[in-house]
């Protein structure tokens, strides 16, 4: 089977869809934010779905990296510095939208089931940007953060029961 060779060019309109994914995650995550005061869940839904377009693009990035043509050092780079942005926004919008969602008495419906799944995502988020090339990136905030966020999903995991809205 012969391997595909993508060009330069190829890349590099990736890179930049994932720029545009980055802009529009980081509004999203702010109005995630807002609108789970309000004990919503529709804008943090949007919001994981971008991040999820996102880590579709960066699978396809990933896979262009390895097949690309000439020296990919500086593209590497620019896509490790797009995936932590993104690695550190998603930390940091989930942190805020749950600690909200941590005050309230009562959670709707599935919650449990929606808190469970963002465990493991924030969990695996923790394992790539503890990798060498992205842990120096970090700034000792977004580990922090990480670490909340983890700590507060657990939390509500676990009062979760008791905090369900049956009505």
């Amino acid at each position: 089977m012969v391997r595909r060779v993508y060009t330069r060019k190829e890349v590099v309109g990736l890179l930049e869809a994932l720029e545009r994914q980055s802009r529009e995650s980081t509004q999203l995550a702010k109005q995630a934010e807002a609108a789970a005061a309000r004990d919503s869940f529709e804008a943090y839904n949007a919001f994981r779905n971008k991040v999820g377009e996102f880590r579709a693009l960066c699978i396809l990035v990933e896979g262009r990296l390895r097949s690309m043509e000439g020296n990919v050092d500086d593209m590497r780079e620019r896509y490790a510095q797009l995936d932590t942005l993104m690695l550190s926004l998603l930390v940091r919008a989930s942190m805020r939208f749950f600690f909200v969602l941590s005050a309230k008495t009562v959670l709707p419906l599935g919650a449990r089931e929606i808190f469970v799944t963002e465990l493991r995502s924030l969990y695996d988020a923790s394992e790539k940007l503890r990798k060498p090339e992205y842990a120096n990136r970090l700034n000792e905030s977004i580990r922090g953060e990480l670490e909340t966020a983890e700590m507060i999903l657990e939390e509500i995991i676990d009062k979760a029961p008791s905090m369900l809205q049956f009505s």
